[in-house]
């Protein structure tokens, strides 16, 4: 019966995060391109939209989801449906309509990924509930590398505008999906001091914003580097997927292998992804391009199942939904002001310089993650 139980969780878990992420990401990814081509937006407007859906996505995450739980389960189904809708009606969108989209969409994910993340909480066998979300990451890196590819194939034969309409059966289905999960309605979610001053929660949220930052930058302006230098805007789709299939295959790498050394991969990443960045910078060809991508995904997915595992070890089943939510808000904070900072930093030392100085934030945290090692060596048993 638990077996049977927790194959359930799991199971909702990964088809939840297959699909969301799976259309999210289109979103993210597509939405910079899809606004500076129909709508003409600069490069600090298309920052500014990111930030409003990170916006959203912070809001939902760090204030409803903790301190509104009597409303939480409505608002979970209220928005799944709002966000098929989206998906739907966003080829018909136009330059004011898609800032409610944005929003929409960031308020949808906001709300219901941390909830989703907490159902591994009910698996009482510590060892599943770790392979649980390693798993739930996985399903996040396959959508990734689904999502880009599908996209791809759509661009070969119509518009840049169509791909929203093909991705509307993902978000149909996470309307479905999320009548099944199980969301707290009591008032266990909310944040205290206690949780933040934490050494597993402190590290956590240095370790993904380490390469958060660069994430951020690279889903808002990616594309747009790679088309300026004179890359078919066709071709973004497929760097996108070069980058997620390195990601997926590091998270079926951890799930297989579960964490043991937890700093030993940290810093592997971050070396990583300091090499990946410096890379992505001095790119000029397609090839180069794909190269610097796919060097990035390796960070990008041993980056959130680390953390996640790190609040996992950290927190008793009591306070892990809060610490997911606040953890999930400081995210979207990130998300909101990197766009903005490497959009309007651009302006004055071009977009490519923009990444290279991203590697500042990397050493930073290196140095972070050395401090706080012997502090939280009990993680790594």
């Amino acid at each position: 019966m638990r077996l049977a139980r927790d194959l359930y969780i799991i199971s909702l878990m990964f088809s939840l995060a297959f699909f969301l992420r799976g259309s999210n990401n289109i979103v993210i990814t597509t939405f910079p391109l899809f606004v500076k081509h129909y709508f003409d937006f600069t490069t600090p407007q298309v920052g500014i939209l990111a930030a409003f859906m990170s916006g959203s996505m912070f809001f939902a995450s760090g204030i409803v989801n903790p301190y509104l739980p009597q409303i939480r389960k409505l608002l979970v189904r209220v928005f799944s449906i709002l966000y098929s809708v989206t998906l739907i009606s966003t080829p018909f969108l136009n330059g004011a309509t898609v800032w409610i989209a944005s929003v929409v969409v960031g308020f949808a994910a906001g709300i219901i990924f941390p909830n989703v993340i907490s159902m591994s909480s009910e698996i009482g066998d510590r060892r599943i509930r770790e392979r649980a979300i390693s798993l739930y990451t996985v399903a996040l890196s396959l959508s990734l590398v689904v999502g880009p590819y599908i996209e791809y194939l759509v661009l070969k034969a119509y518009p840049l505008k169509d791909v929203f309409l093909v991705f509307a059966p993902f978000g149909i289905a996470v309307s479905i999906l999320s009548f099944y999960l199980k969301v707290p309605s009591s008032n266990q979610t909310k944040v205290s001091t206690k949780i933040v001053k934490s050494i597993p929660f402190i590290l956590a949220v240095i370790n993904n914003t380490s390469y958060d930052v660069p994430f951020a930058a690279i889903t808002s302006f990616g594309g747009i580097l790679e088309v300026s230098r004179g890359i078919p805007a066709g071709l973004v789709a497929v760097s996108f997927a070069v980058y997620f299939t390195t990601s997926f295959f590091s998270r079926l790498f951890i799930a297989l292998k579960p964490v043991k050394r937890i700093f030993s991969l940290i810093f592997i990443s971050l070396v990583i992804a300091s090499v990946g960045l410096f890379s992505l910078s001095f790119s000029q060809t397609f090839s180069e391009f794909l190269a610097s991508m796919a060097i990035l995904g390796i960070p990008h997915g041993l980056t959130y199942p680390v953390s996640l595992t790190v609040l996992s070890r950290g927190f008793s089943k009591d306070n892990i939904t809060s610490a997911n939510s606040l953890f999930f808000s400081l995210m979207s904070i990130v998300a909101i002001i990197t766009p903005i900072i490497v959009g309007g930093v651009s302006l004055f030392i071009g977009l490519a310089e923009s990444f290279l100085a991203l590697e500042s934030l990397v050493i930073i945290s290196i140095i972070a993650i050395i401090i706080l090692k012997e502090r939280a060596s009990y993680l790594s048993s």
